[in-house]
């Protein structure tokens, strides 16, 4: 077992394909088969179907794709370490969010303060397990997301199995995003129902329990559905059509499309936003400076009869 074949792995996930790992390696096809099949036989396990449109990974695959993505970052991480030259007055971390634009215009704020040092941010945005999986993995040191009253209780089960720490920051009244010219945008607030005839734009895919949503809503139950894993297709889409979409209704200046708005759902579910850290993490000043710009920018964009 090497890193070398876990570099493999991680290429063919990446491309869903052997040949276009391959060529992204500058290796040979037959190559990168026949390790994937010495790892086979050495872990006695299935990593790949093999189909006519492609590989799949298995249940086993993807079980030690998690496993290789972890082992490359933490090598990545040693390599980072001892490599002094480029550590010399560096600031460095990574952070996971959902799709949140108080979370971006708290970066932007911390290059601003960053100005005269050297620093590499990596910024993820993606689902709830996105979140989850990058900060348990350590691919990120903090985690930003939400928990509603009725996943409350099952995140607190979840954070603790994974050794996880969740720090609430707010709590916020469910909202529905839509656009000023909406049919229902002259309304105070709204109701699910009033809801059901309109395309509802989101993040969240069939393939993610309920628990992990970012709205929690039946998707099963919706006649008009798109799915969106981009904040820029979001809010172009939330700003030209009679499309919704449900959240934490901050508006954020400058990071969202003005012709967007929020109004509160009617005994909505109350959401919890929040981060989450590993419990053996202890988080560096630089980070610190970056939540102090996040609890601003996340005060100035809750809806004012939330806060």
């Amino acid at each position: 077992m090497t890193l070398q074949q876990f570099r493999y792995i991680v290429e063919i996930a990446k491309h869903n394909s052997i040949s276009k790992a391959a060529s992204a390696l500058y290796v040979t096809q037959p190559s990168i088969s026949k390790s994937v099949q010495e790892l086979e036989s050495e872990l006695g396990i299935t990593i790949l179907d093999r189909t006519n449109k492609g590989v799949i990974f298995t249940k086993d695959g993807t079980d030690l794709l998690f496993y290789a993505k972890m082992l490359l970052e933490q090598m990545e991480s040693v390599v980072y370490h001892f490599n002094k030259q480029k550590a010399t007055d560096l600031t460095r971390f990574s952070i996971s969010s959902q799709h949140y634009g108080f979370a971006i215009e708290a970066v932007a704020n911390l290059m601003d303060y960053f100005a005269e040092r050297n620093y590499e941010l990596t910024i993820r945005e993606g689902k709830t397990t996105d979140v989850i999986d990058d900060v348990y993995a350590s691919r990120s040191i903090l985690g930003i997301l939400s928990v509603t009253d009725l996943n409350k209780n099952f995140f607190e089960r979840y954070f603790s199995s994974k050794s996880l720490v969740f720090t609430p920051l707010t709590s916020l009244k469910q909202h529905v995003f839509l656009r000023k010219e909406h049919p229902l945008a002259h309304l105070k607030s709204i109701t699910l129902e009033q809801l059901e005839n309109y395309p509802y734009l989101t993040y969240q895919q069939d393939d993610v329990l309920l628990h992990f949503a970012e709205e929690v809503i039946d998707v099963d139950n919706i006649g008009k559905l798109v799915y969106l894993k981009d904040r820029g297709a979001m809010n172009n889409l939330l700003a030209n059509t009679d499309g919704y979409n449900l959240g934490t209704g901050c508006i954020v200046n400058n990071y969202m499309n003005p012709n967007i708005i929020s109004i509160p759902i009617e005994e909505g579910s109350l959401i919890q936003l929040g981060l989450v850290k590993r419990n053996d993490v202890f988080l560096p000043e630089e980070l610190m400076i970056y939540i102090n710009f996040l609890t601003t920018a996340l005060k100035k964009s809750v809806p004012k009869m939330d806060y």
